[in-house]
């Protein structure tokens, strides 16, 4: 037993504390991210000890009560190891994290009341576990995590992050399976070690995404936007330059807390209209870029204007232009282009409307 023991739980307790102490000493992580990883892994290393605890006295008889307890603890934290993952994704609204909080704490309660009562599960003499009659609700509460981390995902694909929301449907998909197999085929360690490589992938996920998306906004950088440049050339696209109004107003007289606001709600509203073939990058301070393949000026147009009226509606204003791309012409030519389509824009915004008017609900005055 304890030859398969060691060889069933070896790798994944060597992957879990290496991945701890990759978590805890990475300072590129901000403080959210940094907890819900060491949270996901703190339940991940419960869940081993768990399973070592239960796999080495079922059948034997022996500490009745240290099965029961860690019984009660295994189906405490086995369903909640995805709530990590759902907060990391960042896109869940205040009130479903409450609800979701509210669901792990009754299943806490349940799983511990079991240990006297047998509701949700009962020991024999020999130390074997089974099921009874309530043991359906922390199997509900799991697949509601589950439905509410699938839907993280299609909320990510609107937003236009596709890579994450394809990556998040994956993670899904395999904790489906890994629930099922250990609840129907009772396989052993297989929870336990799928939320130790799910927190292992999320978190080279986000070690790439430090490569190629801007910190702030989750808008892809100026690296990638180069680079992409490289590999479209051979495309027709639209180059669309954009640029908010008044952020050095906001950042002298607000503070540079309210710099960053104004600069998310540029990054919010295009994210929210952004078609499926476009790609959104910030490239400066209040700087901002689009590359549209395949798109007609219609479509820009559109796309534009609509953008501009979802930046107003949060208060704020940005200036837009675009020129079209075809192969063989200079790109350098066509940006600069944009950006001067751009700054006319911006130049007849100013005319029409002082920029600080514009962001009077923002100002000290106010």
């Amino acid at each position: 037993m304890a030859k398969e023991l060691f060889q069933m739980s070896y790798l994944i307790i060597v992957a879990d504390i290496t991945l701890f102490l990759f978590i805890f000493f990475n300072s590129t992580l901000n403080s959210a991210r940094k907890s819900a990883f060491l949270i996901a892994e703190a339940i991940a290393s419960t869940m081993i000890l768990c399973n070592i605890v239960n796999y080495s006295l079922a059948g034997t008889g022996k500490y009745i009560w240290a099965v029961k307890l860690f019984t009660a603890i295994s189906y405490s934290v086995s369903g909640p190891v995805i709530i990590p993952f759902i907060f990391l994704s960042g896109v869940i609204s205040k009130r479903v994290r409450v609800v979701i909080q509210v669901a792990a704490s009754l299943n806490i309660v349940l799983s511990f009341l079991s240990i006297f009562n047998s509701c949700v599960f009962v020991v024999d003499e020999y130390g074997n576990t089974s099921l009874r009659p309530l043991s359906p609700i922390p199997f509900i509460f799991s697949a509601m995590y589950l439905a509410v981390l699938f839907a993280s995902s299609v909320i990510k694909f609107r937003l236009g992050l596709r890579t994450e929301s394809a990556f998040i449907m994956f993670l899904s998909f395999d904790i489906t399976i890994a629930v099922i197999l250990n609840t129907f085929y009772h396989y052993k360690f297989l929870i336990s070690g799928m939320a130790v490589l799910s927190s292992i992938f999320y978190y080279m996920f986000f070690a790439m995404q430090m490569l190629t998306r801007d910190a702030l906004t989750n808008a892809l950088n100026r690296h990638s936007f180069y680079k992409d440049i490289q590999d479209m050339k051979k495309k027709q696209m639209y180059v669309i330059s954009m640029d908010l109004n008044g952020l050095k107003q906001i950042n002298d007289n607000l503070g540079h807390s309210e710099g960053d606001k104004a600069i998310l709600a540029v990054a919010d509203s295009t994210f929210a209209l952004l078609p499926s073939t476009c790609k959104f990058y910030r490239i400066g301070g209040d700087e901002f870029a689009l590359l549209y393949p395949g798109a007609d000026e219609s479509s820009v147009k559109d796309l534009t204007d609509n953008i501009k009226h979802n930046v107003s509606e949060k208060k704020y204003s940005v200036a837009v232009g675009y020129s079209e791309y075809r192969k063989g012409m200079d790109f350098d030519e066509v940006l600069k282009t944009a950006d001067e389509h751009m700054y006319n824009d911006k130049a007849c915004m100013k005319s029409c409307e002082n920029v600080s008017d514009i962001h009077k609900p923002y100002t000290t005055e106010s």
